[in-house]
């Protein structure tokens, strides 16, 4: 799959003046490559940009019922003149398992929908991160639900008169809803901006049962429209900043989800009773939360109330979704393949070379542990391949069992660990990473290139810059050593606050490469050096449960320490388990991994390779079974989708 091939057949490169460079001259439409695709060091089966640009949030990503297609957008790091980005970037799938990256689908400035394209100055700077909700009327029917795109503008008071926060609220909606069943193109209605003078992240928005639609931002406003067709055209007002909706970044309300498998019945018994909490607020500040309680829904332009639920005192405490390098998600609902519902939630990982998105959570609540939970979505079984390893029963520790996986599975695969529970305290996992000593290093003519990705060139600094703004592209390090005659190779690290940041590092003299998935290296100029062998600098990282058995016989949960590499939480587990799970997604240069079906998740970066290979490991006696699957690429081309038939019948 080159995703390169596909461009010409889906525009005509539109020639502007832009402000960042992509590979054929300025960034517009049409030319829209940052740089060549991150190649097979990168991670392989998650969504991450194509194009050779940064990425980070979510943006909107939803089902379309008139079509059967799943979109999932996010912030790109490209921009047009006088902008500085991100603007909005498209992934499209009918599966959840194959996906097709997308052009550009909202550009900072510019309706590109038309020919020629139409200039909306009212969002020249960026397009920062939105959301998506169905509305009734908005697909091709004139009644059906289509997708409504509410996004925060970014302007500035020479372009706009009425800027005067910096940030509006507009909308985009599909420009061939009817004839394109990819969405393409998207298209600013001629009224916008919906709303001035606002702060950025609008949330979806939400009816209440008189018809009232409505939306909060970063601030805690909340904004309404009184109705589908005034959501339509534009028609919004403020209703008023709401005490009960903390100030965060790229909020969520909704209500709350399904039944975690195995909770059914107390849910269902305190549904029954009315003593159930009612809704999800969920936020992005310094990690991303979950509140549980209950929403009373008021009048017409009047603000609600988000509440404790007596008896439920306990999930309105702030819980992080994920304790490692997970941030600003996005959620919306999603059909099943027998015709329900359900939320599933994606993340922005923070991991090398320049981040991706999560996989796809399912989000239910399990009444009996009291958390909400977060499961990779069933579809995901389908990018196995055949077992590489499978192993029921077998005795674990004290010590580390080797599962003998073949070389090159690892890095991107799969592992599933059931572990029963022991009588007796002991912390018991799983290892991915270097299996045995490491090879001894061998000399030899080690190239040294223009831009090295996960390679750390350690020592030789004379110079070290902080950029504290999240994701920046390594080339900003590279040019720095371009200009600077002393430089003759660099590094760009990704540390320090806030999370996301980086530090260059100039170095006046060649050092020896290591691996390291925090980092990108460059000389100015290639050459090669003797050098030792390069190993990761992170061989192995181990995801563990100190278990300790409860000490008092008669309680219904208790909690143990979890770990993965330096992230750690608290999982919650109850009397009547027997045994618990652990599951590592292993994509390259991080993990995504899931304690006891998601009660715990964590995003955590660490580098693999071809010799990677899988422990469990156990400091007391356990038994384990444990299968091991390799992952399959999820990438397609546009065409592809187009040809493959329907598979969610259903609307949301």
């Amino acid at each position: 799959f080159d995703p390169l091939s596909i461009w010409n057949m889906l525009w005509i490169p539109i020639v502007l003046a832009t402000a960042s460079d992509c590979l054929n001259g300025p960034c517009s439409p049409g030319n829209e490559f940052c740089a060549q695709p991150f190649g097979p060091t990168a991670p392989q089966y998650h969504l991450m940009d194509q194009h050779g640009c940064g990425e980070n949030d979510p943006n909107g990503p939803v089902f379309d019922p008139v079509h059967g297609v799943i979109h999932h957008f996010y912030q790109i790091h490209l921009a047009l003149v006088p902008g500085h980005g991100p603007d909005y970037g498209h992934f499209v799938s009918k599966d959840f398992v194959h996906w097709a990256p997308m052009p550009v689908a909202i550009w900072n400035g510019l309706d590109s929908s038309v020919t020629p394209p139409r200039k909306t100055p009212y969002d020249n700077e960026a397009i920062f991160t939105g959301s998506a909700t169905l509305v009734p009327g908005a697909a091709p029917d004139g009644v059906s639900p289509g997708i409504v795109n509410v996004y925060p503008g970014l302007c500035n008071k020479n372009d706009w008169a009425n800027c005067t926060t910096g940030t509006l609220l507009a909308i985009a909606v599909a420009a061939d809803y009817a004839s394109d069943e990819l969405l393409t193109n998207w298209t600013k209605p001629s009224f916008n901006p919906i709303m001035e003078g606002t702060e950025r992240d609008p949330s979806s928005a939400w009816q209440t049962s008189s018809g009232e639609w409505r939306m909060r931002t970063y601030n805690s406003m909340v904004y309404g429209a009184a109705s589908s067709a005034d959501f339509l055209t534009g028609k919004f007002y403020t209703i008023g900043k709401s005490p009960s909706f903390r100030t965060c970044e790229c909020p969520s309300f909704y209500p709350l989800p399904a039944p975690s498998p195995g909770s059914e019945d107390t849910y269902k018994n305190e549904l029954d009773a009315g003593t159930l909490p009612t809704h999800v607020h969920k936020t992005s500040c310094g990690g991303d939360w979950w509140q549980i309680g209950t929403y009373d829904e008021p009048a017409p332009k009047v603000l609600g109330q988000f509440n404790t639920t007596d008896g439920w005192e306990d999930v309105w405490t702030q819980r992080k979704i994920d304790q490692g390098k997970f941030y600003a998600s996005k959620d919306n609902l999603y059909p099943t393949k027998d015709n329900t519902t359900r939320r599933i939630n994606w993340g922005w990982a923070q991991v090398p070379p320049q981040s991706t998105q999560t996989l796809p959570r399912e989000v239910t609540f399990n009444a009996d542990a009291r958390v909400l939970q977060q499961y990779p979505i069933e579809e995901l079984k389908d990018l196995r391949g055949p077992a590489a390893v499978s192993l029921s029963s077998v005795a674990v520790g004290p010590g580390n069992r080797d599962l003998g996986v073949k070389s090159g599975v690892v890095k991107t695969s799969e592992v599933v660990a059931v572990f029963a529970l022991p009588k007796t305290a002991g912390s018991f996992g799983v290892s991915i990473g270097k299996s045995g000593p490491a090879p001894p290093p061998t000399p030899g003519n080690t190239p040294i290139g223009l831009r090295m990705s996960g390679t750390d060139m350690p020592g030789g600094d004379y110079n070290v810059t902080h950029y504290p703004t999240p994701n920046q592209d390594a080339a900003v390090c590279e040019a720095a050593c371009n200009t600077d005659a002393k430089c003759v190779a660099w590094t760009w690290v990704e540390r320090g606050a806030p999370a996301g940041s980086h530090d260059c590092c100039l170095k006046s003299v060649l050092m020896c490469p290591d691996l390291n998935p925090t980092c990108t290296s460059g000389a100015r100029k290639a050459t090669s050096l003797h050098c030792p062998a390069p190993t990761p600098s992170t061989p192995t990282t181990t995801c563990t449960i100190a278990f300790t058995p409860p000490a008092n016989a008669s309680v219904q949960k208790y909690t143990v320490p979890v770990q993965c590499g330096t992230t750690h939480d608290t999982l919650t587990l109850l009397a009547s388990e027997t045994s618990v799970e652990i599951r590592v997604y292993s994509d390259m240069t991080f993990f995504e991994v899931f304690f006891a079906q998601g009660r715990v998740a964590m995003t955590v970066v660490g580098g693999l390779d071809d010799t990677s290979g899988v422990e469990l490991t156990s400091t007391a006696a356990v038994i384990a079974s444990v299968d091991v699957y390799p992952i399959e690429s999820i990438w397609v081309t546009p065409d592809s989708v187009r040809a493959q038939p329907r598979i969610y019948k259903s609307s949301v």
